[in-house]
């Protein structure tokens, strides 16, 4: 059963015995009461009001009684079952603005609605409009006025259904649109890159605009989803349609162009000039005119259409003839692109008027297109890379070596530079900063001077740290060995706990150095100073104001155990693995917002495990972390 079938009288619609749980949406296809030039509310209809009938179908123009611009209402009766509960009412597309009352409430708006043009306001949505329950008779009721688009009232066949079922078929609609316009984005994106990366590529710029052209097209109004003035409300109405035409009618110029450039060596340039000062003439139409005026030249568009792909039939038989290798690729392209583009001419021609449901003509057309296209570059690559491979076959056991080279290289620089910004940004953004301060005058000399003690701490813990830094490159590029010397560890913690002292400050943090005054080691002095700054670095970056970090060295047997530990935020077991891996780096933010490179614990640990020693790393999630620094002995 239809809608249209359950017609009691003009103005009326029997849907009691429409099974909306089984059939599809009931689409409004009776006549409506008419009432040109008057905005009717509920409320103001008599019986000395004599209704106009109109059957919805792509505006009021339809029968040429009523001129595209100007004002009128809508009226229906819908007799429903009481027992239909949870129905609403989508009118797809309102040309320009519309108001909705159901039994007297309104209960939708598309833009303002008015009978003066200087205070409507047109806008591009659907609605969506709940009926009420337990009612047998409503009334619906719709005011449209339309002072901009060349035809104007309602567009397609309101329809009933389930609420559930249209938002569904919406999401549905909403769906395929995000697939054809994403498939033609992504399409368009890659036709411009190959446009960069040929030097005789402008036919991929060419397709590459008509891409982008379909693909914001079908983003402004298609299926009456609006996906693009759906996401931006307030751009107006008039900017998405010049954008929806601009588009349509610069395809006048790009297709010839994108054939010209391909086959440059047989298409006739004249045509070309013609096709390209037309199709300039129909966008600076859309640019200066209003939309019900440059709306008029449509068919003069679909026209040029029907010649554009003459003159790329044309060319593309010279091309083949004159054994032109990718002319039959291309020719078996646009014979399967144009049917999908005659259908859509042929839906909205105002002389042929094609009743089809499809809205997705042409997105299928240049996807179709596309097909072949991406065919000819695909084999045009698998015979270059076929080349290729036998020219790589003598020169791989060189460029595997040279590969290493630059992968050893590469990682020497990524690591140093990871040291730099972790090791010599933080105290060098700091004395900068206080030096801004002493500058701008926030703080006196006499308070400067009270900092200028940490200054020279910090300048001299900072140049030793370069040196280590070159140090370690040296050792990298290089291949120097680890340099065994004799030197106390307490003063070396000591030293590294005084560098950090600044930022623990700033934290409220304790650093508690806890080993015997003479603590003699013997190893590589500069990896342990790297480690234990690094260690105390992350402690003080996870940890809590008020925490304590604890740095303690005990002996056993032949190994000397340097330990940190804090009481932050701690590690899981994952992440620690990853921090601890030295082909990947992991970072995340401090308990203070601090940012940090991810990369100083994996460089700790490489260096120790170089030298002979060891990193181990014990952590509990919300209690804390001890990183455990092994030196051998000897």
């Amino acid at each position: 059963m239809s809608a249209q079938t359950t017609q009691k009288d003009q103005g009326f619609v029997d849907l009691r015995e429409y099974a909306f749980t089984t059939e599809e949406p009931a689409r409004l296809t009776s006549q409506w009461e008419f009432y040109w030039n008057k905005l009717l509310a509920p409320g103001q209809f008599d019986s000395t009001q004599e209704p106009s009938w109109l059957q919805i179908r792509e505006g009021w123009t339809q029968d040429d009684k009523y001129p595209g611009l100007g004002f009128a209402t809508y009226r229906i009766h819908l007799i429903l079952s009481k027992e239909q509960q949870g129905l609403s009412i989508l009118f797809p597309a309102i040309n320009s603005a519309g108001r909705i009352w159901v039994n007297g409430l309104l209960s939708g708006e598309s833009g303002t609605v008015s009978e003066n043009e200087e205070t409507y306001k047109a806008k591009l949505t659907s609605l969506l409009v709940p009926l009420p329950g337990h009612i047998d008779t409503l009334e619906v009721v719709v005011q449209v006025s339309n002072f901009t688009q060349s035809n104007g009232g309602m567009w397609n066949y309101p329809s009933i259904d389930r609420t559930d079922d249209l938002l569904q078929e919406q999401n549905k609609s909403n769906g395929v649109e995000n697939f054809f316009a994403g498939s033609l984005m992504a399409m368009g994106f890659y036709q411009l890159i190959l446009y960069f990366l040929y030097r005789r590529g402008k036919p991929f710029l060419w397709l590459s605009l008509i891409c982008f052209g379909v693909a914001v097209r079908a983003m402004i109004i298609h299926g009456g989803s609006f996906l693009l003035p759906g996401l931006y409300p307030d751009v107006s109405w008039a900017i998405w349609k010049k954008m929806e035409f601009g588009c349509v009618y610069s395809m006048v110029a790009l297709f010839p162009l994108y054939i010209y450039y391909l086959f440059r060596e047989y298409a006739p340039r004249r045509p070309l000039q013609i096709f390209v000062a037309v199709g300039l003439f129909y966008v600076g139409l859309v640019l200066i005119t209003p939309q019900h005026i440059y709306a008029q030249v449509l068919e003069f568009v679909h026209l040029s259409y029907l010649l554009n792909f003459a003159y790329a039939i044309y060319t593309i038989i010279i091309a083949w003839k004159n054994g032109h290798k990718d002319a039959k690729i291309i020719l078996f392209g646009v014979l399967a692109c144009f049917p999908f583009i005659l259908l859509e001419i042929m839906k909205n021609s105002v002389f042929i008027g094609l009743q089809i449901p499809n809205m997705y003509y042409v997105e299928i057309g240049v996807l179709v297109f596309l097909l072949f296209q991406v065919y000819l570059l695909a084999n045009h690559q698998a015979k270059s890379h076929k080349a290729l491979e036998s020219m790589n076959e003598s020169l791989e056991e060189q460029v595997g070596q040279r590969t290493q080279e630059l992968v050893t290289a590469s990682t020497a620089r990524d690591k140093l530079l990871s040291v730099i910004s972790h090791d010599v940004r933080s105290p060098l953004n700091s004395l900068q900063g206080m030096l801004d301060l002493y500058n701008q005058g926030h703080i006196t000399q006499e308070e400067f001077g009270q900092f200028s003690r940490q200054i020279q701490i910090d300048l001299s813990n900072t140049g030793l740290l370069v040196d280590n830094i070159l140090l370690w490159t040296s050792s990298q590029l290089k291949g120097a060995k680890v340099q065994q010397e004799r030197f106390n560890l307490h003063d070396l913690v000591v030293q590294n706990c005084q560098l950090f002292q600044t930022a623990a400050t700033a934290k409220k943090l304790t650093i508690s150095p806890q080993l015997a005054e003479k603590f003699e080691i013997t190893w590589d002095r500069h990896i342990v100073h790297l480690a234990l700054r690094n260690l105390l670095a992350n402690a003080i970056k996870f940890s809590h104001e008020g925490d304590t970090i604890h740095v303690t060295a005990t002996r056993e047997g032949n190994v000397v155990n340097l330990q940190v530990r804090d009481q932050g935020i701690g590690i899981d077991s994952e992440t620690m693995e990853s921090i601890l891996s030295s082909s990947k780096a992991t970072s995340a933010d401090g308990t203070g917002n601090e940012k940090g490179t991810g990369l100083g614990l994996s460089l700790c640990r490489e260096f120790l495990i170089r030298a002979g020693g060891s990193l181990i790393a014990e952590s509990i999630p919300g209690k804390g972390s001890t990183f455990t620094v092994a030196i051998p002995q000897k």
